[in-house]
């Protein structure tokens, strides 16, 4: 005779409830149950600000997680017949474990149980009978049964060894995810949140315990709300699992007064927004009862009241095809719902983060040992590659017109071919020119190359321009309004200023050539230098600056971006008094600005220089609020190490720079520019870039040049040493010495030469300042730079007139720091040639300094 003989069903009831024990059933259950898996959920996560887990209780045996109680249940009776009253899940485990273990089953469900579940319970043998139209009185139906026919009644919920079942979720979710502060699971009869509880209990583990329920059907929320037991109003509901009246001496009442903080109400609405979210981003069936918990959590973190990281058991998966229906088309009207589940495409701060992890690459740095004629040979075989691509995308094209019945112009296409050919041919030729003239002066194959070179990508990018369009379609009958195949049947917005794959392209080469962390880090490209500082501006207006707020200037900005920055009406600005790191820090702790610009080496004839990585470290150890800084690198490109640039507790860090320079590799082809934020940014910024079209259009970033990394930096370094050995020519010249100043920050006279020595290179541009304050007005510097252009043509030596920098040859001008409000100086940027012309262009600036001295 068993203990629970000759108790009465409450004391039987309330015996099991004290003998709960879950690592007891834990040992019982190994091998009979699914131990299932774990999912995180990014798409809710970026919505609730927390880690969300759900364990996939609907890949249980029957579909959902009742087996566990069901199984050890029958496994702790005698081998009596059971009978099981249940709205489906319930049945069908009791029915499931029954066929496996050779045992009679009857279950009772009430007449408008799911169709898909009552099918599944005869499907295993068990007897099917229906009674009512609640689970109400099913139960009632089912008690009275086992009494009449000694068989042995397995409640869903009010049952200990059911219970106990359940409770083994609980170690299985803390086993795998221990950092779980909270739960959230749906609640019917309460014997899922139950043994959840308990199972956290045994471990010693304090987890808040959240449960959600119908709206429809708030029993447990009403019985709490009365400190007993009530009846509510039977009424339909989509989570039919959760339609319970509770027993009035159910063991799980108590339990969930004790162990649960809150119970969640959801709408219809809600409960089929749960269900079709799954299905929208996991591809996962779950019925609306299991998938509750979902929507509650977005509920729960609304109110500010979600703990996380916060698990979620989806407990069923055994959902009909008419109630799916009836979710797909359900009248959803909250805009909250609409946007989490798609319904009117997708806002763009919606969209995943684009993240990539880094991959092991060396962290060697390359010397500048190498030949420039080495890399524009480099140069023509990728162009040459890309031409041969261009080519191949144009037949694909009209083949895939052909098959589509679409009417294609053939003498355009054939033309554009012919065109592609003849450009392919011309580089290969200078390609071969250049390799087999290696011995030879390469001066003006260089320059024959690079004009070659830019024809290659001109040529490249037109024939492609030709056939696409701006709005490509997505599908079409005869008429064609698109060239890239791929782009057939996109689920994406087919404006190209949201993005097209050129600009991806230029924007994943440039995240490797600046060797950014792709986990932390991302980087926009846009159509100028100056409309990465206006994205920037964009970004600060809307995210970080407010009335009142101080910016702090470097005592230098670039001109442009000073003047549009300083005209904003409602912000403090204040210019730094000094360049050193001891100044600025001063600054800011007094000022205490929401925002700090500043710019590696200043545009200006002395090139001074902010030590960025001391300023950062100095903010990051004495800043106690949040400040945004922004670094214009465009005067030393990739120069600083991404690990500098990196943003950290109350510092953030934004770059820029404009791509028109150096990183076009000299060619000019198209103005662009970039920005660097952390990776949480992106879909802020490709909002604003996209609103205020200021992307890399497609045309330019099919003209910006493929390299990589050791390329670009060795350019750079041979720019930045033909930068050095000019200025070092003109500081050991006594002429030079005496009628002005030469500025560079590699030279050891340069204030920052330490800051410069800590760079992998400091730039191409060597400055020059007349003592006499009256020769450094424009008319005066002119006749400088002629004396020097006359020199170079004398002498067989490259030389440009004009600003900017970042070119293959040099170029000389005399420019002017910041416009109208300082004087011009000169300015000769050094450019990638070889020693002999960087020691013509030398004396050349010596010369002509000198010359234009003496006439004075």
């Amino acid at each position: 005779m068993s203990l629970l003989d000759g108790m009465s069903a409450t004391e039987a009831r309330m015996h099991q409830s004290a003998e709960i024990n879950p690592l007891a059933a834990a040992r019982e259950l190994r091998g009979a149950v699914v131990r299932t898996p774990i999912r995180r959920l990014p798409w809710l996560e970026r919505v609730v600000g927390v880690p969300v887990w759900v364990k996939l209780e609907c890949q249980q045996h029957s579909g959902s997680f009742k087996y566990r109680g069901a199984h050890l249940a029958m496994s702790r009776v005698p081998s009596l017949p059971v009978v099981a009253a249940s709205a489906g899940n319930h049945g069908l485990a009791v029915a499931e474990v029954a066929a496996r273990m050779g045992r009679k089953a009857n279950i009772c469900v009430p007449a408008v149980a799911s169709r898909l579940k009552r099918e599944r319970i005869l499907a295993t043998g068990a007897g099917l009978i229906e009674y009512g139209n609640s689970l109400e009185e099913a139960s009632r139906y089912a008690q009275k049964i086992a009494n009449e026919n000694s068989a042995h009644y397995i409640s869903p919920y009010n049952d200990g060894n059911v219970i106990s079942g359940t409770s083994t979720i609980a170690l299985e979710f803390l086993e795998d995810v221990p950092s779980l502060r909270s739960i959230i699971a749906p609640i019917g009869g309460g014997g899922l949140i139950s043994g959840l509880g308990l199972g956290a209990a045994a471990l010693g583990h304090e987890l808040e315990l959240i449960g959600c329920e119908p709206e429809r059907y708030a029993s447990l929320r009403s019985s709490i709300a009365s400190d007993r037991i009530v009846r509510v109003v039977h009424q339909s509901t989509l989570a039919d699992g959760l339609a319970v009246n509770l027993e009035p001496d159910s063991i799980t009442f108590p339990i969930v007064r004790q162990m649960v903080s809150d119970i969640v109400a959801l709408t219809e609405e809600e409960l089929a927004a749960g269900t079709y979210a799954l299905l929208v981003h996991e591809s996962m069936l779950v019925e609306p009862a299991g998938a509750a918990g979902v929507i509650a959590c977005l509920k729960l973190a609304a109110r500010g009241q979600l703990t996380g990281p916060v698990g979620i058991p989806l407990c069923g998966g055994n959902l009909h095809h008419a109630t799916l229906s009836k979710i797909q088309r359900f009248p959803y009207k909250d805009p909250d719902l609409i946007r989490l589940l798609d319904l009117r495409g997708r806002a763009v701060a919606d969209m995943p983060v684009l993240l990539a992890k880094p991959m092991a690459r060396s962290t060697a740095y390359t010397p500048s040992s190498s030949d420039p004629r080495i890399d524009i040979i480099e140069q023509l075989g990728i162009c040459s590659i890309d031409l041969a691509a261009s080519g191949d995308a144009i037949r694909e094209f009209a083949a895939y017109c052909g098959h589509q019945g679409l009417s294609v112009e053939q003498a355009v296409v054939d033309q554009l071919l012919n065109t592609v050919a003849v450009a392919a041919n011309r580089v290969d030729e200078q390609r071969t020119a250049l390799s087999e003239g290696l011995d030879e002066d390469p001066t003006d194959r260089l320059a024959a190359a690079e004009s070659v070179l830019r024809f290659g990508l001109a040529t490249h990018s037109y024939a492609r321009g030709t056939l696409e369009w701006c709005s490509p379609s997505y599908a079409q009958s005869q008429v064609v309004q698109f060239f890239d195949t791929g782009a057939q049947d996109s689920p994406t917005v087919n404006y190209e200023r949201y993005e097209s794959a050129s600009t991806l392209r230029v924007e994943r080469q440039l995240l490797e050539v600046l060797e950014l962390q792709p986990d932390l880090q991302a980087v926009s490209v846009v159509s100028s230098g100056m409309a990465a500082y206006s994205l920037i501006e964009s970004f600060l207006l809307r995210s970080r600056l407010a009335s009142g707020d101080t910016v702090l200037l470097a005592p230098y900005l670039y001109f442009e971006a000073s003047e549009q920055l300083t005209a904003l009406p409602f912000v403090r600005f204040e210019r730094a008094r000094d360049y050193t790191v001891e100044a600025l820090m001063a600054d800011i702790l007094q000022l205490r600005p929401r925002c700090v610009f500043i710019d590696p080496i200043a545009n200006t004839a002395q090139q001074r220089m902010v030590d960025v990585k001391r300023l950062l470290h100095e903010l990051r150890q004495h800043v106690d609020w949040s400040v945004t800084v922004v670094v214009d690198g465009t005067m030393v490109s990739g120069a600083l190490p991404s690990e500098e640039l990196l943003s950290s507790g109350s510092v953030e860090v934004i770059y820029y720079e404009s791509c028109s320079k150096y990183l076009q590799l000299g060619l000019d082809a198209g103005m662009a520019g970039l920005v660097v934020y952390p990776i949480g940014l992106r879909p802020q910024f490709e909002r604003l870039r996209r609103n205020s079209g200021s992307i890399l259009y497609r045309h330019y970033a099919d003209l910006f040049p493929r390299f990589d990394r050791a390329l670009f930096h060795r350019r750079m370094q041979r720019i930045s040493d033909n930068a050095l050995r000019v200025a070092e020519h003109l500081l050991a010249s006594d002429d030079v010495r005496q009628l002005g100043r030469v500025h560079y920050p590699g030279l050891s006279v340069h204030p920052d030469v330490e800051t410069a020595r800590q760079l992998r290179y400091a730039g191409g541009c060597v400055t020059f300042e007349f003592q006499d304050v009256g020769r450094n007005y424009r008319d005066q510097l002119e006749p400088v730079v002629e004396h020097m252009l006359t020199v170079a043509r004398e002498s067989g030596l490259h030389l440009t007139k004009g600003v900017s920098f970042g070119f293959s040859a040099p170029r000389i001008s005399a420019a002017a720091s910041m416009a109208e409000t300082e004087p011009p100086f000169l300015r000769l940027y050094a450019g990638d040639r070889g020693v002999a012309q960087v020691e013509l262009l030398a004396e050349a600036a010596r010369r002509a300094i000198v010359g234009q001295g003496l006439v004075g």
